[in-house]
Order: C-alpha cells, then sequence, then structure tokens
C-alpha cells in the first residue's frame, strides 16, 4: 500500500493563504480606521460651524434689536414733533436727514395711515402706501391704531433690493374739545444685515414676533 504525506503541500496553501488575508485585513481595518478619522473630523467642522452660527446669530440679533430701539427713538422724535406742532411738520427732510444712520433705509410720515412723506425721496417709493387697507400692511397697523402701541413687522423685500422691517408708530391728538383722535404714523424703515437673514428665516420671523409682544405687553 502506498501512502501520499500532503503535509507539506498544506504547509504551502497555508503559507500563502496567510500572505494574502494578512495585507488584506490591514488593508481594510485601515479603510476603517481612515473612515472613523474622517467621520470624527466632519463631526468636529460640522459641531464648530454650528457654534459659529449660534454666535453670529446672536451678535447680529443684539445689533438688530440696538437697531430698532433706535428706530423707536427716532419715530417718538417725530411724533413729539407732530403734538407740539399740532399735527405738522416744517421742514420734514431736514429733520428727517439728521436722523438717518448707517441702518435706516428711510424715514416716513402717514397721516391718516397713508404714507405721504418720505425721506430720501426714492421713485421706487413714489406710491403712497393706505397701511390701514393695505393687505399686507393692515390688519397689524389697525392694531396698532386701536391698541396705542409700536409695531414692527418684517422683514421684506425692499424694492431697493436687500430686506428691511417697518417700525410704526401711532400718533394720536386732541381736538379743540380735548377728544383725542388718530393722527397717523411715524415710521422708520430699517435695513437687515442679508447674513442674518439667511441663516434662518422662520427663526427671525419669530424674532420679530415676540419683539411686538413684548411692545404690546409693556403698553399694557
Amino acid at each position: 500500500m502506498l501512502y501520499y504525506n500532503n503535509s507539506h503541500g498544506q504547509n504551502e496553501v497555508n503559507q500563502v493563504k496567510k500572505k494574502t488575508l494578512v495585507p488584506l485585513i490591514i488593508f481594510l481595518l485601515g479603510i476603517c480606521l481612515a473612515g472613523l478619522l474622517v467621520y470624527k473630523t466632519d463631526a468636529h467642522e460640522k459641531e464648530q460651524r454650528h457654534i459659529t452660527a449660534q454666535l453670529n446669530v446672536a451678535t447680529y440679533g443684539e445689533r438688530i434689536k440696538n437697531e430698532i430701539t433706535n428706530g423707536i427713538e427716532i419715530t417718538d422724535t417725530l411724533k413729539q414733533i407732530l403734538i407740539s406742532e399740532n399735527g405738522e411738520i416744517h421742514q420734514f427732510d431736514t429733520i428727517a436727514e439728521n436722523l438717518m444712520s448707517d441702518s435706516i433705509e428711510s424715514v416716513q410720515l402717514a397721516p391718516d395711515g397713508v404714507v405721504t412723506d418720505i425721506y430720501p425721496a426714492n421713485e421706487k417709493e413714489a406710491g403712497k402706501i393706505d397701511l390701514i387697507h393695505d393687505k399686507d400692511r393692515g390688519k397689524i397697523s389697525c392694531y396698532a391704531r386701536d391698541n396705542h402701541t409700536i409695531i414692527t413687522q418684517g422683514p421684506f423685500k425692499l424694492k431697493q433690493g436687500g430686506y428691511g422691517i417697518a417700525v410704526r408708530n401711532p400718533v394720536y391728538l386732541k381736538d379743540k374739545n380735548g377728544h383725542e383722535y388718530f393722527w397717523g404714523f411715524t415710521i422708520v424703515i430699517l435695513r437687515v444685515p442679508d447674513i442674518f437673514f439667511r441663516f434662518n428665516q422662520c427663526t427671525f420671523r419669530f424674532w420679530i414676533r415676540m419683539q411686538n409682544f413684548k411692545n404690546r405687553r409693556s403698553m399694557e
């Protein structure tokens, strides 16, 4: 009987397998490790971008809050002039020019709720707007008139480009019998930085609504 010893051949096969599998396993482990590093790096970068965006929103939010406060002060100044001058402002352009700043798009007067005076004058704003009956501005303007409260509205696209926020301050005078009546609005249109508006439009609109709510509560 003949015996064939194949142990030597089997050893050679095993060695070939080891030479093939070991580099393959190392290669696969390397790919997994590289993928993990890329994932970790990407997650870190996303977190950093998120933190940066939050800081930018907070910074611009505070900036816009200050600009709205400044806009309210300007409408109050115009309001006091109207009250002291019995509903008239002489040399409106000169007064408005002195009240302008980099963040202000325009200063406006709206007797009876109809915009009649705008500084600086612009051909694109030539058409006077009836705020009380306008489909986009009527409801909130009527609320301001009926509740003696300053309102902000926006952001909205400006005809000159970019975005703006309107600050409308209702003015009331007294007739010869001492009865109070609604004169109209003093208005400031503020520019909104595009970079802030691009962060989150829904959040920004919610923030504006919250400012209106705070204004209403402060008047109650």
